[in-house]
């Protein structure tokens, strides 16, 4: 199931928002800036997909320098 998909730049700065699960502005706030950090700290070379909290986050490099961010939750 995908909670959200979001679109910013490489500087960090919000494009687009789409989000699945109701949640306070406050709690999409915080992930938002935690999400950003996580993956704007990830090296060219790292995998696509990565943990965060009990969550699978993938990240999808696309329209130059903006990239999509699509969570979802799943269980192996």
């Amino acid at each position: 199931m995908m909670w959200f998909m979001l679109l910013f730049s490489r500087q960090g700065k919000l494009q687009l928002q789409k989000w699945y699960l109701a949640m306070s502005d406050k709690e999409r706030k915080k992930m938002v800036w935690e999400l950003m950090q996580v993956v704007l700290a990830r090296k060219p070379n790292m995998c696509s997909l990565q943990e965060w909290r009990d969550l699978k986050v993938v990240w999808l490099p696309c329209l130059g320098r903006h990239g999509w961010l699509l969570q979802s939750h799943g269980h192996s």
